[in-house]
Parts: structure tokens; sequence; C-alpha cells
């Protein structure tokens, strides 16, 4: 059973963007209240049934016994209501009843999955209903995985709190995911059915760690566990093995409570709500780069219509490419002796981390990068007109400067930069692109470049922590960022990595529908619903390399966005003009 979990005294103090909150909810209908400043969930991790009878019994005495610890409102997973009965409407109102009914007795606000048979679709769809402490229906969406066409779901009030939610496969739609909290809602709920091989160990909660960082909101998982650990409850059906680990998320990263394995647990936390400030989130969609297309999303999301161009994506001819990473700062010797290593294994390009060089040592390193006929992207501190930059410079294999791109989301004493488009360049003719710092976190920049293109991503940090919170906290937000059908080099002074997520689908498919999984290489972690982390510097070995076929043309668009997500269709074709407004005329 899950432990129970009270955030910590640490709050921020953002009282003066609740205003903003409260306009948001207004101009869609929510009518406001006064906010609670705490409240107790509870995630009741409920094992698969096979009647919609069974389940109403499971999800009924859930709440008893969530009630019982004074928790104010109730969740479960993604299909919570779901049977193989669930054709039968008057059966599935039955229980729906039934839930209202105990919800009302309770006085708690009941959080559900469920999934009928729709004629429509002409198969199953799963959505999701929040019920209040009367009885009444105060939110309800469907899956845009399973109705592509469906209505957008946007911020609903617990106890005058702003709260969002997300079916399973719908985290990654950015629509769903982010939208209703750019307009106000502080805790993201999420209903999930994962599949076991979702959860990968060494990675831990690496979808929901980085949504809370780059929101600043509750993060709240509610998933499907096993009656009995490692076994689901049809023997004959191994696919409907679930991984559990329910956890409730602070809007600073920490998990406050958690079912750390697979079996039926409640999960139970008190959250200072105070602390969901959403400043993160509110930055980035500030940010002069991306406020347009934090706008527009929100108009779509609302039914309104945005003008935006056509989309071409960038293309290539097929290649090997050979990534290299190098943890070497400050030593412009160690730096030059790198490339002639690199050299010796065939690498394309080389990444070194952020600020890894003074700037003025560009022009030795640009001598050696044309001596070894090698792309190199390298950290500096760039100085202008009196600012200071957090910089990458991106050197061809002829010696030239191809690009130099300040990082977005720099806070002082590095000023922002202000030019997306400079994050691109190209090796071997493959479309790429450079971000840094907390870039790492604004994941609609590796997204919009991925819908525009690019094949490559590589990422500089400076972050020395390598205790095992620190490096584990890397991991989840790197593989998010690699997350993109791209090939990944992510540079830091500690724990650098390479990534490779260019087979996603074949992946996903193959996890789907039982299939042998793909040869994508040799990995250190395989996973098949993020990038697959493919090898890791450590303190014997901070030069890595990995080689990967890069195919023609990045196939994340509209294969994982507008196919299902269509209303939102024009969001990413406007959002990539914006980070590559036309082809890079760099080399």
């Amino acid at each position: 059973m899950g432990s129970l979990g009270v955030t910590s005294v640490i709050r921020f103090v953002a009282l003066s963007l609740l205003p903003l909150c409260l306009a948001c909810i207004l101009a869609r209908g929510v009518e406001p209240a006064n906010p609670a400043r705490r409240l107790r969930v509870g995630v009741v991790q409920m094992a698969l049934g096979r009647t919609i009878a069974e389940k109403q019994q499971r999800i009924l005495a859930g709440i008893s016994s969530a009630a019982a610890r004074d928790v104010r409102v109730v969740v479960f997973p993604e299909g919570a209501l779901r049977g193989i009965d669930g054709d039968q409407p008057a059966l599935v109102e039955q229980a729906v009843s039934a839930i209202r009914q105990a919800a009302r007795e309770a006085k708690v606000y009941v959080v559900f999955g469920g999934a009928t048979y729709s004629m429509k679709l002409r198969r199953e769809a799963n959505w999701m209903q929040v019920i209040g402490p009367d009885g009444r229906e105060v939110f309800r969406y469907e899956k845009l995985y399973d109705n592509h066409r469906a209505t957008m779901p946007g911020v609903f009030l617990i106890d005058g709190i702003p709260c969002s939610a997300i079916i399973c496969a719908d985290r990654w739609l950015r629509g769903v995911e982010e939208i209703p909290i750019q307009q106000g809602a502080q805790v993201s709920f999420e209903l999930s059915c994962n599949f076991a091989t979702e959860w990968v160990a060494p990675f831990g909660w690496y979808w929901y760690v980085p949504r809370a960082l780059r929101n600043n909101v509750w993060v709240v998982f509610a998933n499907t566990g096993n009656k009995v650990s490692g076994a689901p409850d049809d023997p004959a059906a191994r696919h409907e093995l679930r991984h559990g680990h329910s956890a409730i998320i602070a809007p600073d990263g920490r998990i406050t409570a958690a079912a750390r394995d697979d079996v039926e647990a409640i999960v139970v936390a008190d959250l200072d709500v105070s602390q969901a400030t959403r400043t993160a989130a509110l930055t980035r969609a500030a940010h002069p780069a991306l406020r347009k297309f934090w706008e527009a999303g929100a108009t779509l999301q609302r039914g309104g219509t945005v003008e935006a161009p056509s989309l071409k994506p960038l293309t290539a001819a097929e290649a090997d490419i050979t990534l290299a990473t190098a943890q070497v700062v400050d030593d412009l010797p160690s730096m030059q002796t790198i490339l002639a290593r690199a050299r010796a294994t065939n690498a394309d390009l080389v990444v070194f981390p952020a600020r890894a060089i003074d700037e003025t040592a560009l022009p030795q390193l640009q001598a050696a990068a044309r001596d070894h006929r090698m792309t190199v992207v390298v950290g500096t501190e760039h100085r202008r007109a009196g600012q200071r930059y957090n910089s990458a410079f991106v050197i061809g294999p002829d010696g030239s400067l191809l690009t130099r791109y300040d990082q977005l989301s720099a806070t002082p004493p590095f000023q922002p930069g202000d030019d997306p488009s400079a994050m691109w360049f190209r090796v071997k003719g493959v479309p790429a692109v450079v971000t840094i710092g907390e870039d790492t976190l604004w994941t609609e920049l590796a997204e919009l470049a991925a819908v525009a293109g690019a094949q490559i991503h590589v990422h500089l940090d400076r972050d020395p922590a390598n205790d095992p919170e620190a490096a584990l906290r890397r991991l989840q937000v790197w593989s998010n960022l690699a997350s993109f059908q791209t090939f990944t080099a992510t540079a830091n002074v500690v724990g650098s990595a390479i990534w490779d997520d260019l087979r996603d689908a074949e992946e996903r498919r193959a996890e789907v529908q039982g299939l042998p999984r793909p040869n994508t290489g040799a990995v250190e972690v395989y996973s098949p619903f993020s990038a697959n982390l493919v090898v890791r510097a450590g303190p014997n070995a901070p030069f890595i390399t990995a080689t990967r076929h890069v195919g023609a043309r990045n196939r994340y668009h509209p294969a994982r966005t507008s196919n299902f997500n269509p209303q939102m269709d024009a969001w990413y074709r406007f959002g990539a003009a914006i980070v590559c407004p036309e082809e890079p005329t760099r080399p």
C-alpha cells in the first residue's frame, strides 16, 4: 500500500497570479469560487475487472476506503468503469448513478475513467468524469486518442481549485496536457491504464516529474495495478499486465506519495495548492518567441480559428550519423585531443557542455574542427552590448561558424535569447537543432523542431549535481526532450548521454500488438514509449559515441500530432513556422 505523504513547508508566493487564473477560467465559462488552500487526494490503484458490475463494486469500495482516510478527492484510473458488457448503456448508467450516490454520501469528489462501446466510432472508447460531493457531474471529456474529433478538455474546479485532466495517451497531446494549465489549472490529473512495459525502472516517473517541473503544478497520476504482482488477472492475456506506480508529484518534482509496485493500493497526500504557482508555465508562454504560439493554442482549443502557413518539413538524404559527447570544459588542449580521437571513431558531430570554453578560444577550436573535418557544438558565454548570454556555437567541418544560438530560457545573470530559428544547422545534410540549459524543460521547442523536420537534437548543460536524485531527474527530463523521433545528444559535465527515438512508431506498435521488438541497436535502457538511452558517460568514460541510421525525414508530424488531434493542426504548423520560419541557409 502506498505511503501517506504530506507536502513540504516550502511555499512559492504566487497570489498575484490568482486573478489571471480566474480570468482564464471565466473566459471558459467555469464559475469561480474561493479556492481551498489544501486538498487531500487519494488515488485508488485498482486492478482490471471483467464486468461493469465487478468494476462498480471495486469503485464503491475504493470510495469508502479513501473517505475513511478523510480524503476529499478520490481518483481512479482510466477505464475503472469498464467491462465486457460495456456495450449495454443501461448497465453503465446504473453504475454511474451508484457512483454519484456514493460520492454524495461520502461528501467527496470522485474522478474516474470509463470505457463504453461507441456506435459512431464502432469500437470501445475511453472517457472520464468528475463527480462532485453533491453527486452532480462536474466535468467530462472523451479521450482524443480514441475519438480524435472529441471536444478539447479545459479547466474544472474542485473546491474552487482550478484543475485539468488527461486520459493516458492524451499526455502526448500538448493541447490536452498543457493548455488547461495555461488557463489556470494548478492540479493536473492523469488517469491511465499503462502497459507493464511503460514502467522503465531506471527512469522512474519519467512523464510525470517533468510535467510538474515545467509547469510548477501538482501532478496526480492514477494507474491500473494487478491483484497479484507481476501477474495479469487473466493468465492467458499477458497484454493485460499493468505497472501500477500511481503517484502524487509536487510542483518542484518531488514524489510526495506513491505506490512503489504494481499491486492494488491507495495513495494519499495533502496538496498545498499555494505551491502550484504555474510560474514556469507562464514564463514559457510569456516569452516573446513563444507568446503567439500559446495564444494560438488557446484560441484553437476554444474552437476558434488561426491562420497558419502550410508546412513543408525539412528533409535530407538518408545517412549514418555518429554522435559524440565529451565532458571536457575549460581545457582547450584536451578538446583538440578529443576531436582527433573522435575522427578516429568516424564521429560526425562532437558536442561539449554549456560554457565549456571562453569565446576567445573559438578560433582555435574552429581550426581543429577544420583539420579533422568535423562538426562541433560548444557552449560559451557570449557578451553583446554589455549583456551576457548562455550561448552555443556550431562549427562546421570547414571551420566556419554555422550558427550561434542564445538560450531562450536563460535567467540572470544571462539574458534570454529571442531567436529560436538560430537553433538550426545540418550534419551531413540532416536537419539538426541545439538547445541549452533550462530549454530542456521547454519541450515545445523540441516538439516544434521535430514537426519542422529536425532529426538530430543536441542539448548542452552544465549541472554538476550528481547525487542519485539529481541524476534521475536529469534522465527523466532528458528522456522527455529526446522523445520526438530524433537522435539526441545531451552533453553535461556529468552523466552525458546519447538517445535514440528514431524508430518510435515501430517500438510502440510492437508493444501494443504483442509483436517482437524491432532491432534498434544496442542500448543501455530500452524504453518503448519514450527515447531509448543508448549510452551514458561515466567517471571512466567521459567520451561516448553512438551511431544510428537516420531516414529522409522526421515522421513525428502528423503521425503523433494532428492525426490524433486534428483540431490543433494549425497550432503545430503555426509553431513550426515560429521556430523554423524558412529553410535554414546555414550549411
